[in-house]
């Protein structure tokens, strides 16, 4: 014969003990356990606090149509050619003017230039070295922001007449930036005095920059020589997605640590339930136990 429920009840079982006991110690401690061991274990597995991230931007890079060229020639003589007005007022006896051209690629379609392509061409034959600074604007926007005018610079010594240089715009930095808070303080012009000589010594902008805790850098992937009638430079700057280092804030740091924690009280909350009711249902430590149809 089939048979079927046509009732059911729940049934509980209580265990009351007095407030003094050995019972109430071990809930007790069942309780501080089940809180502090969670976040020692997630404390000491590391990373439980996490101050700093990164995320990845593709940097707004404009160029700023700011160039500086010094030629050194075979004979020991130099020119030298610049968009600076004052440099050139400066330099007058040593300027040659060259053939310019500038190329910006927007290889992914989304309005931002991920490469630029300059080449000069100098009226000039057997150059042994050549300087080139040209500048830039960079800037990120998107979570951590900031904004600074930095420079490419080739330093080539070389015989020869013309010379190709691809390379990177990679973003260096010694410390986290902020969010959300404007870092502007490097948007400024290289030059620091126009109207003094040495503020265009390529060297000595070089050395102003490296002092800076968020830095661009030129990297070189190869340089390479051109056959040319005259002294040609070409110059391919590549702008990829840089990862950015950053400091979280108090309420991004405890969301973080809030997952961790809760990870870990799931699985240690787990154990001690087990733990708690073998021990009272054996009677380990002394409770006067009594059934009831509920659970309340």
């Amino acid at each position: 014969m089939t048979l079927y429920t046509v009732y059911s009840k729940k049934l509980a079982s209580k265990y009351r003990v007095p407030l003094c006991s050995y019972a109430m110690f071990f809930n007790i401690l069942l309780a501080i356990v089940m809180v502090s061991l969670p976040a020692i274990i997630a404390y000491y597995t590391r990373n439980f606090w996490v101050k700093e991230l990164s995320y990845k931007e593709q940097p707004k890079v404009t160029f700023q149509y700011e160039m500086l060229a010094v030629l050194q020639l075979s004979d020991n003589s130099q020119k030298t050619w610049s968009t600076y007005p004052i440099y050139n007022s400066l330099t007058k006896s040593l300027q040659i003017i060259p053939s310019v051209s500038v190329m910006e690629t927007d290889s992914e379609r989304d309005g931002v230039t991920d490469e630029f392509n300059i080449t000069l061409q100098f009226p000039v034959e057997n150059v042994n070295q050549v300087e080139f600074m040209a500048t830039f604007s960079y800037v990120l926007d998107e979570y951590c922001k900031l904004a600074m005018e930095v420079p490419i610079v080739i330093q080539k010594n070389f015989p020869g007449d013309s010379i190709e240089v691809l390379g990177n715009l990679e973003l260096i930095q010694t410390s986290p930036l902020q969010p959300y808070t404007p870092h502007t303080s490097f948007n400024k012009s290289l030059i620091s005095n126009p109207n003094t000589l040495a503020s265009y010594d390529i060297s000595r902008i070089l050395l102003d920059i490296s002092k800076r805790d968020v830095l661009v850098r030129y990297q070189e992937w190869f340089v390479r020589p051109k056959p040319s009638k005259s002294f040609t430079m070409t110059v391919i700057v590549k702008i990829p997605p840089r990862y950015i280092s950053y400091t979280l804030g108090f309420w991004e740091g405890l969301k973080i640590a809030w997952i961790q924690y809760f990870a870990v009280l799931v699985a240690i909350g787990i154990i001690l339930s087990q733990l708690r009711s073998f021990v009272f249902e054996n009677m380990v430590v002394t409770t006067l136990p009594f059934e009831c149809t509920n659970t309340n």
